[in-house]
């Protein structure tokens, strides 16, 4: 067979290959090389993972928020006080703003991180030589974009919802209901406290994928650039339950100023020890790492799967 020409990324310079796979076929070192096609393929990506996402872990969220809100001493209490009051519904309460949220954040979150880490390439720096510190950058940018742009308002329904998930006879609350009683500027209230969380656990969850997942590659044997699923799920699991330790603080008190309990980072969080103690701050915890850390172990393996999917289109 003819050989095959492959470009030298070490040397630049052509160098011949003989082929093993047939006239015309694309040699398997070029096939691992060869960069993904991120943009509308990356949207849908993250959308659709977001989706699965928000499935499974509903019911977790809400009862972080409860445990937050109201001092659940563990997640089994807070789940009987919830299933009294409105049944199996009750864990899924604010389901359709968190679905919302969370398919579209996660949908603009993997593009922003895409197009920043882009933007960075064409300005000439090099990111891998130091690759920590620019997926920290650009996970940090990406997070704010996505605060901003989404998070901020379809959270602040997602609490007020969760806040009377333990409470018989509430009443649903909707975007809608909250504008029309307060106007717009009501569905960003908390929107600093949420812009702190989502731009440091953003930031934090694509380091630890990056450096967790290219560490078990090269220990492991397997090409850097295209991880095997399970490569992909560990390693943003462990990212989304590291971020949540870090940030819990301001997760408590973004809760507490959305539900509106209270009015600034400062005043919620002194609220919060003089209350419980300095151990109020971890409040949520034992329900949030396990949720953020299968949340964001689908939505990093299912992005990458459906951007390989869809590379075809």
């Amino acid at each position: 067979f003819p050989p095959v020409f492959v470009l030298s990324t070490c040397r630049g310079q052509h160098q011949m290959l003989p082929s093993s796979t047939g006239a015309g076929a694309v040699p398997p070192a070029l096939e691992t090389t060869k960069k993904a096609r991120g943009g509308w393929r990356t949207l849908a990506a993250g959308a659709g993972a977001g989706a699965v996402d928000c499935i499974f872990t509903m019911p977790m969220d809400t009862m972080s928020t409860q445990m937050q809100l109201r001092g659940y001493r563990s997640p089994l209490e807070c789940t009987r006080a919830i299933l009294n009051a409105k049944g199996i519904v009750g864990l899924y309460a604010g389901f359709w703003p968190f679905l919302i949220q969370s398919s579209a954040k996660s949908s603009i979150r993997f593009f922003a991180f895409e197009a920043l880490s882009n933007l960075v390439d064409k300005s000439g720096i090099d990111r891998s030589i130091q690759p920590g510190v620019w997926s920290l950058t650009c996970g940090m940018g990406a997070g704010m974009i996505e605060s901003l742009s989404l998070t901020a308002p379809t959270e602040r329904v997602k609490v007020l919802s969760q806040a009377l998930s333990a409470q018989k006879g509430g009443v649903p609350i909707t975007a809608v209901q909250l504008v029309r009683e307060c106007g717009f500027g009501t569905l960003y209230t908390g929107a600093l406290a949420t812009t702190l969380r989502q731009s440091s656990s953003v930031a934090m969850r694509f380091f630890c994928y990056g450096e967790i997942s290219d560490a078990l590659c090269k220990t492991l044997g397997h090409p850097t650039d295209a991880a095997p699923t399970w490569i992909s799920f560990l390693a943003g699991g462990l990212g989304g339950a590291f971020s949540v330790c870090v940030n819990n603080p301001i997760d408590i008190a973004k809760s507490k100023i959305q539900a509106g309990t209270q009015n600034s980072i400062v005043a919620s969080l002194r609220e919060t020890v003089r209350a419980r103690g300095i151990m109020g701050l971890t409040a949520g915890l034992s329900v949030r790492i396990p949720r953020l850390f299968l949340s964001q172990a689908i939505q990093f393996s299912l992005v990458n799967y459906f951007k390989k999917v869809l590379q075809n289109f």
